[in-house]
This record gives structure tokens, C-alpha cells and sequence, in this order.
């Protein structure tokens, strides 16, 4: 189900601002920015008192949603963002609220719209994390991006980065993460400033490692995280319900 959180909001600048919803599950939470300003945002989502998105930059998150959806900025492609965050299924307890921030950088957004996909069902939560560290290692690992935080083309940053999980190690360079992603995306737009570094089968726990000074400074990553029992047995109850209302 379709909700709205925000319209035509203006986020002041190094502002932010909070919009709310109380659903039962979320699934999805997407951000319009129509103003030329929108790659300087940071988005941060919570649930409860949980983060499930660490004030990552909507240049980042536009950069994922290439190899989701097909958006291409209109005009000179910088004058507006759209950003569809998938979050697997995330269960809400009676006192959990979703929460979605927007932060401005140095200028207003001036134009800000918040929409929620909530309670239609699924059991498997994701969470999405940046990190600015040149080693580090996520947890329960599906796949990750690379990217320069300034905006700056890596698709020529011969970097090598240290990839390792349980069962496999590579040490592939930034530029075939840039081949690699532009073999994935679904839209064109600056497919020449992301990488995709891999895509695990299974989440796995992951680690980075790649040389500071190299024109790519940032990665993100979708990981999945745990589910108690209780939030398995009510995404179970969800879904049952809403079959049992399928119309035949």
C-alpha cells in the first residue's frame, strides 16, 4: 500500500526535517527531490529506535537505484533525484514507528516529497549502510556499490579493492566495479561514477580493503538482517491474511 509522508516540503539548509508513519510493516521508502541541490541530501530511515539507513547521501542511494529502477534526471540530469529504497520487509511492533529524515546540505531542498510501500508482507529485512573507511567488514552481506562522495567519475580509478567472504577472495579494480555495474544497470544515468563490487547469493559476512587516495572514497552495502521469531511469525500471519483475501 501507497502512503504519503511529505509533499512539496522545503528542508532548509543544513536543515533537517522528519516525517512519520505508523504501519504495520514497511517495505519501501521513496524520496522525490526536485530541486538541483538534491545529489548534497542525506536520508536516514528508521524503525523504532532502530537505523536501517545511516544517513547515506541520495547520490549514493540514486546510484543503487540504477541497478533497480530506470529514472534519468530531466534536463541536464541535475535537476531533480528520485530515490526508491528497497528495505526487504521490516516488521513493526504496536510502539514502532517508521521514521524518514532529510537533511539539506549547504543549500534548501526546496522541494521534498516522502512516500512509503508498507504492509504488504515478506519476512526478510535489509539495511543499508555507508561506509567512508578504507577496510571494514558487513555483516550479512547481499551486495554493494562503490562511489566518490564529491561526485567525481570512477569508472578510470585503477584502485584494486580486497574483497573477501567465508568461501571466496577476489582483488578486482575499481574500473571493472564501473564495468560490472554498467553491465547491471537498468538506467543509464551516471553509470560512469558507481561500481558494483559484487553481488553474494546468500548473505555473507564481507570484507573491504582498498588504498586511501584513490578517487573512490565511498561504498555502500545491502545487508539482511536478523528477525526474531516473533517478527517471523507475525510477516507469516501478514501473508496469510492477504492470500486469503485474493481474489480467484
Amino acid at each position: 500500500m501507497l502512503v504519503t509522508m511529505a509533499s512539496n516540503v522545503t528542508v532548509g539548509a543544513n536543515a533537517s526535517q522528519t516525517f512519520t508513519y505508523s504501519p504495520k510493516s514497511v517495505q519501501k521508502v521513496l524520496v522525490r527531490l526536485d530541486d538541483i541541490n538534491w545529489k548534497e541530501g542525506l536520508i536516514t530511515i528508521q524503525i523504532g529506535s532502530v537505523t536501517i539507513c545511516n544517513s547515506i547521501s541520495v547520490w549514493g542511494l540514486a546510484g543503487l537505484g540504477g541497478l533497480q529502477y530506470n529514472f534519468d534526471p530531466s534536463g541536464s540530469q541535475e535537476r531533480e533525484g528520485l530515490i526508491a529504497i528497497d528495505l526487504g520487509s521490516h516488521q513493526c511492533t504496536e510502539r514502532d514507528n517508521l521514521y524518514v529524515t532529510v537533511q539539506a546540505g549547504a543549500n534548501d531542498l526546496s522541494a521534498t516529497d516522502v512516500s512509503a510501500i508498507v504492509d504488504e508482507g515478506g519476512q526478510f529485512p535489509l539495511r543499508l549502510t555507508q561506509y567512508s573507511d578504507n577496510t571494514f567488514v558487513s555483516p550479512s552481506n547481499l551486495m554493494a556499490i562503490s562511489y566518490d562522495s564529491a561526485f567525481q567519475e570512477t569508472e578510470n580509478d585503477y584502485v584494486n579493492v580486497e574483497i573477501r567472504t567465508p568461501v571466496q577472495a577476489s582483488s578486482p579494480s575499481f574500473v571493472s566495479a564501473s564495468n560490472y555495474y554498467s553491465s547491471c544497470a537498468i538506467s543509464n544515468y551516471a553509470h560512469r561514477y558507481f561500481g558494483l563490487l559484487n553481488k553474494n547469493p546468500v548473505p555473507l559476512e564481507t570484507s573491504y580493503n582498498y588504498a586511501s587516495g584513490s578517487i573512490t572514497d565511498t561504498i555502500l552495502t545491502v545487508e539482511q538482517m536478523p528477525s526474531t521469531a516473533s517478527q517471523v511469525a507475525q510477516a507469516k500471519t501478514s501473508d496469510k491474511i492477504v492470500a486469503s483475501q485474493a481474489s480467484i
